[in-house]
């Protein structure tokens, strides 16, 4: 049987809320960064296509959450179109404003987007636990996730996880740290910063300056 983790209460969003972003304070990444628990808060973001009616509530939510966390990225890098509306590529994904690139990410609650400015890159996830530690499963999923963000469109192929190798979970008493994340046909190990916190597990990987795709 599968196991789900339980919807965080509201003192428990504020708690991760407020450790995800020390950890963030603390990493040495130039990128910009929004995390949020309630992204009305935010700048409003003129949607670029309608949600379908019958789409379910929590899906409006996260979409509206993830392009209005999207646009605060984009507004604290200085962009100048960072409250038009975020289109997105044919294959779904949002399409981050020229000399940008970008990533985001909600889960249980939370929203977290990142925006760098060309030709750096950057990849993030976010996901909940079942338990005060990330399993072997949830761990490999959400290193792989970060990472496969930041190397596309690089590496245009549909995400297969059989071609990313992480390392194994860390000690549950690690709160954060630094993983090395290999990609069949990619030269060299990609470096995951993460964090787990709360019942929360956040990954972002940064390419300064990404090689040519294979």
């Amino acid at each position: 049987m599968t196991s789900h983790p339980a919807q965080p209460g509201a003192a428990d969003l504020d708690a991760a809320l407020h450790d995800l972003r020390r950890h963030l304070r603390g990493w040495p990444v130039s990128s910009a960064i929004c995390l949020s628990r309630q992204p009305s808060d935010l700048p409003d973001v003129p949607p670029p296509f309608p949600l379908p009616a019958h789409a379910p509530t929590h899906r409006h939510h996260d979409w509206h959450a993830g392009r209005r966390c999207a646009a605060h990225a984009l507004h604290l890098l200085g962009h100048p179109d960072a409250l038009l509306p975020l289109p997105r590529t044919p294959g779904g994904a949002p399409d981050w404003p020229a000399g940008t690139h970008g990533s985001l990410s909600h889960a249980g609650g939370l929203t977290v987007a990142a925006a760098a400015r060309a030709p750096q890159r950057v990849g993030l996830d976010l996901e909940p636990l079942t338990g005060p530690a990330p399993d072997a499963r949830r761990w490999r999923h959400v290193l792989t996730e970060s990472a496969f963000k930041a190397l596309w469109p690089l590496r245009p192929d549909p995400l297969d996880p059989t071609h990313f190798h992480a390392p194994p979970p860390p000690d549950p008493a690690r709160t954060q740290g630094v993983a090395d994340v290999h990609v069949l046909g990619w030269p060299g190990p990609l470096q995951v910063r993460w964090a787990h916190t709360h019942g929360f597990l956040l990954a972002l990987t940064l390419l300064p300056a990404p090689p040519e795709a294979p």
